[in-house]
């Protein structure tokens, strides 16, 4: 409780503020976004243990991924900005056009979010590095495996956090000696909601398996010395009520840890998450890798590695509950042809296996070919 009445103390004062000032024009939105589109093929997949699972699948696909922002802001008199971002999705998924919405208040103190969006631990993170914006090792936009037919996660992910994008307050520090921390706070799991929800005003706590009351704390380092650039930090989401808890599992926790050093074009780094009690079996999931990228010109190249290690995980099918393993190997390269625009490849490899007699089993080679256009 007392994060939440200092959230919304922290609101209400900026509220004040901006009451006795007044920008000439108020807040004029620009238009902007990013096209991302893309081709992909699977070859030497194997099911083996997994009988009948991908006789129905293509060897190949077309995919894309289009969002439109919308966001401006205005500085008043008395040196406080304010801002709003719209983020909508180009194309429909499950009746959820918006994907982030919220509104910003910045100066001396800092900057404080309120919306749908990340909590901190998400918004400052780090994956493993990667040559492309669609591909990679690590939560990728776009990917080819079909490990997810076969069992759990199709691919492996550091920065996913708890809640996503539910309405939820934010505060982001000053950057002080290259050091900058954030918290955010989630009630529950709900979003792009404004009035009543199941004819509750004020939210019901009976929601199957929720992670409720959601606080995250997350802080990041940056420096640069000789030549040498240093990225590293961490942080975590702790949720207080798992509700509709029949199996009396402990509360969802999520922590994730990286780092990255780049000089004379060449960037390593590594990133993993940790998280603990999700579902209703009370099951961890682990991923962490590490990877390589080197960049020249218009061109950069890299190579990522991640590993899953799933418990009690329930795969297509029904099949399970199994303890299951998936490792990635990506090779990516991207070819900038103007500012914002560039042609990049990936051919990658995945390896998902059960460590359950009963459970599945994939191995699978995919390759694609796309592009990333922002505007």
């Amino acid at each position: 409780m007392k994060k939440t009445l200092l959230g919304s103390t922290a609101l209400v004062a900026v509220g004040i503020v901006a009451g006795h000032a007044a920008a000439d024009d108020g807040v004029k939105l620009e238009i902007g976004g990013r096209y991302m589109g893309a081709a992909g093929v699977v070859f030497g997949e194997d099911f083996s243990a997994s009988a009948g699972v991908g006789d129905n699948t293509r060897n190949y696909v077309f995919k894309q991924d289009v969002e439109v922002y919308f966001s401006g802001e205005t500085t008043l008199d008395n040196g406080l900005t304010v801002g709003a971002a719209v983020q909508m999705e180009g194309q429909t998924e499950d009746d959820d056009q918006i994907d982030k919405v919220y509104v910003y208040f910045s100066g001396g103190f800092g900057e404080l979010r309120f919306g749908d969006m990340e909590e901190a631990y998400a918004q400052l993170c780090y994956l493993v590095p990667s040559a492309s914006e669609l591909f990679g090792a690590d939560s990728p936009n776009f990917n080819f495996s079909n490990a997810g037919i076969a069992g759990y996660a199709a691919t492996n992910g550091t920065c996913y956090g708890l809640d996503d994008n539910s309405t939820k307050v934010v505060y982001f520090s000053p950057t002080f000696g290259g050091f900058q921390f954030a918290a955010s706070f989630t009630p529950d799991n709900s979003e792009d909601t404004r009035n009543t929800l199941a004819g509750a005003g004020t939210r019901l706590k009976n929601d199957d398996d929720q992670n409720s009351e959601n606080f995250s704390v997350a802080a990041t380092f940056q420096h640069e010395f000789n030549g040498v650039n240093l990225v590293a930090g961490g942080g975590t989401t702790q949720s207080f009520l798992k509700e509709v808890n029949p199996n009396n599992v402990d509360p969802a926790r999520s922590y994730n840890a990286y780092a990255q050093i780049t000089y004379a074009g060449f960037t390593v780094g590594a990133a993993s998450e940790w998280r603990q009690n999700f579902g209703t079996t009370s099951a961890d999931q682990w991923v962490y890798g590490a990877g390589a990228k080197y960049a020249w010109d218009d061109w950069a190249v890299a190579f990522g590695w991640t590993h899953g290690d799933y418990e009690k995980v329930v795969g297509a099918n029904d099949v399970g509950p199994f303890n299951a393993d998936h490792d990635i190997f990506s090779l990516t390269a991207s070819y900038e042809l103007a500012e914002g625009i560039s042609v990049e490849g990936v051919i990658e490899y995945s390896d998902y296996r059960s460590r359950d007699a009963a459970g599945p089993d994939y191995q699978g080679f995919a390759a694609g070919l796309g592009t990333y256009i922002g505007f």
